[in-house]
């Protein structure tokens, strides 16, 4: 009896031990591969923004052919997720989400693995050297306060970056090969006449471009719970005026009324705009690469000799999550002119 009972207590001497020195090993780890692709950095990223591309490259998306996706209403860029679900151990549950996308540069996820306390932020930086693409996959995994998954990422990097490895010579591959073409923006631009608007507006700063999104939504939703206050119509759709062109962006969103609020309360103002003379660029692409509209309005300003008064605004035409792909949505940028 005294040796099961010795037995015993060196059992729990020896999990107690491993609990203690799992409790102080580090919270984080960082899995990061790299490689070079033959092809322009605009490809890489419209492949890796694109969420319906991941079953072609992806090795955990294969490990399972039976795993259940179900996709969010965007499927390209910032805002854009998926759901997991497998019976594979090796795949679990799990929820992966787009949080910030720059053009040509970088993509960056959140991954939410079933039984992990906190996100894993992870995504892809993109830099064009000469001729070619080089591209870094790295995810910094989130371990928590659990110290068997604090012991498990100690193998994190020889368990999970042979997947980055095969992940990235796929996409090489498939790339390479001309599988995935380069998705394009389109637009057109024309002279117009605007009519004179009433808009309720909220002016803000978002840090970084990645604040952008939900900054204008918090902004839209503060005038929408005014405009019910008021009982007062919309009269169009949100705009938003964009007075710095680096970090921070001041911003200025706004929406269209039918008629003036008797008074205004937190952030809201009222304005007017005066009818004029405007070109228009309608443009169809991601809004993170809506600066080659911008850049088109001031050609077509130094080919047409005009000159442009104020600052243009932009439209919000279309709700992405009523579109199959970023490509569909059209943003109106008008700028006034003499």
């Amino acid at each position: 009896m005294k040796s099961i009972t010795r037995i015993l207590l060196w059992i729990a001497a020896v999990v107690a031990l491993l609990v203690l020195i799992g409790a102080i090993l580090p919270g984080t780890v960082m899995v990061q591969r790299s490689i070079d692709i033959n092809a322009p950095a605009s490809t890489v990223y419209g492949v890796v923004n694109d969420l319906k591309t991941y079953n072609d490259w992806m090795p955990w998306n294969q490990k399972d052919p039976d795993m259940k996706l179900e996709y969010g209403p965007l499927t390209e860029g910032k805002g854009a997720w998926y759901t997991w679900q497998s019976e594979n151990d090796q795949v679990g549950n799990g929820k992966l989400s787009i949080i910030e996308s720059i053009p040509d540069k970088k993509v960056t996820t959140s991954l939410e693995f079933e039984g992990f306390d906190e996100p894993s932020i992870g995504g892809w930086d993109i830099k064009q050297v000469g001729e070619k693409t080089s591209i870094t996959w790295s995810m910094n995994a989130v371990l928590g306060h659990n110290p068997i998954n604090r012991w498990f990422g100690l193998f994190f990097d020889r368990m999970i970056g042979p997947d980055f490895d095969n992940g990235l010579s796929q996409l090489k591959q498939k790339i390479e090969s001309g599988k995935f073409k380069s998705k394009q923006v389109s637009m057109t631009i024309e002279p117009i006449r605007t009519d004179a608007m009433q808009v309720l507006t909220i002016m803000d700063t978002a840090r970084t471009m990645g604040d952008i999104g939900p900054l204008l939504q918090k902004a839209y939703g503060e005038i929408d719970s005014l405009m019910k206050d008021h009982a007062l119509e919309y009269a169009g759709m949100p705009m938003a005026w964009y007075y710095s062109e680096s970090e921070p962006f001041l911003i200025e969103a706004a929406i269209p009324v039918k008629s003036a609020p008797a008074v205004t309360s937190g952030r809201v103002k009222f304005r007017k705009l005066p009818p004029g003379n405007a070109v228009v660029v309608h443009y169809y692409g991601p809004y993170e690469q809506s600066s080659q509209a911008y850049d088109r309005i001031k050609e077509w300003l130094k080919a047409n000799n005009k000159r442009a008064v104020g600052s243009p605004y932009d439209i919000y035409v279309d709700d992405p999550s009523k579109k199959k792909s970023m490509y569909e949505v059209r943003t109106d940028i008008v700028q006034p002119i003499e």
